[in-house]
């Protein structure tokens, strides 16, 4: 059985996709033979655009190979898709034969509007059935049998297509930067999901069809820090991130995932040819600042976290 993740945050910006897409590609480097599915959440598809390329994500769109199958079922009410949504080693690099994608489309937010409106049966069979469809996806086509993680880069928010990844997820990762509306903010997204989503979840849970996927209480795998800001010729960080990094801690301990991924252009040059910053070693901007290695790390204890939910 597959460990399923969501890499989540309210707010955008955060490095949400850049995590999701660095842990994944870094799990089937150098943690074989682990086999990894990712699968895109966002509508804006900024993972699948990194992943396939522009031009072969528009197949993919084309082709009805993305998240938004998995969703428009309840609002046709038609069958949901089984795994020929997924496409295999998206990026085509040796190194990455394990790891599958399901893309997202644009058309996603349209209809997860259309989502919200939708109803069959009863209000609360409903109210489940459009929660648990990834759920249901992931039963049916039998994925969870195929690979080691699941991982779901989530939207900017938490409403229905969020849900639908929390639902089937053992734990969520949130990335944050040390900033005074993360410190109110990750509190708020931990309260949302252990007392808001995963407690509304259990209670339809109890009066809906039954989905074997569905996990009652998605556990926190910690905070990542991202965009940490270091002094311009100087070690240590900025002052502001110094005092905010100081009041996380104080906050999360444990739970505050260590090492912290600076703020730097060569992350959004990895991203921007497609390749994880693991293959952009002899760079400056890349290897020259040591992502490969912060990433390589990160990648080591989040897999330990998870392993151990």
């Amino acid at each position: 059985m597959a460990k399923r993740i969501s890499v989540i945050n309210f707010k955008g910006g955060v490095g949400k996709t850049t995590l999701a897409f660095q842990f994944a590609t870094g799990l089937v480097r150098y943690h074989k033979p682990n086999k990894v599915l990712l699968v895109d959440m966002d509508h804006q598809s900024s993972l699948s655009i990194v992943c396939l390329g522009a031009k072969n994500w528009e197949k993919a769109v084309v082709n009805a190979q993305t998240t938004t199958e998995i969703i428009r079922p309840f609002i046709k009410n038609s069958a949901i898709p089984g795994s020929e949504i997924i496409i295999p080693n998206p990026m085509n690099i040796s190194n990455y034969s394990n790891l599958s994608l399901v893309p997202a489309s644009l058309q996603l937010d349209d209809v997860e509007i259309e989502l919200t409106s939708s109803h069959h049966g009863n209000a609360i069979q409903s109210e489940w059935g459009k929660r648990t469809l990834v759920c249901e996806w992931i039963e049916k086509s039998g994925v969870d049998e195929e690979y080691d993680y699941i991982i779901f880069d989530c939207p900017p928010a938490t409403k229905l297509v969020s849900q639908n990844a929390i639902a089937a997820s053992h734990g969520y990762i949130i990335p944050v930067i040390p900033e005074a509306v993360m410190e109110r903010g990750a509190p708020h997204l931990h309260d949302m999901v252990k007392s808001g989503i995963d407690v509304r979840l259990k209670a339809l849970a109890t009066m809906g069809d039954a989905r074997k996927m569905h996990v009652p209480d998605t556990e926190l795998v910690g905070l990542v820090i991202t965009k940490i800001t270091t002094h311009s010729g100087h070690s240590g960080y900025t002052d502001d991130h110094t005092q905010h990094l100081g009041s996380l801690k104080r906050t999360w301990g444990q739970n505050l995932i260590s090492p912290y991924i600076k703020q730097g252009t060569g992350v959004s040059q990895s991203l921007s040819q497609g390749l994880p910053v693991y293959d952009m070693s002899g760079t400056q901007n890349v290897g020259g600042q040591g992502f490969p290695s912060t990433f390589r790390q990160l990648t080591a204890e989040l897999k330990k976290r998870i392993d151990a939910l």
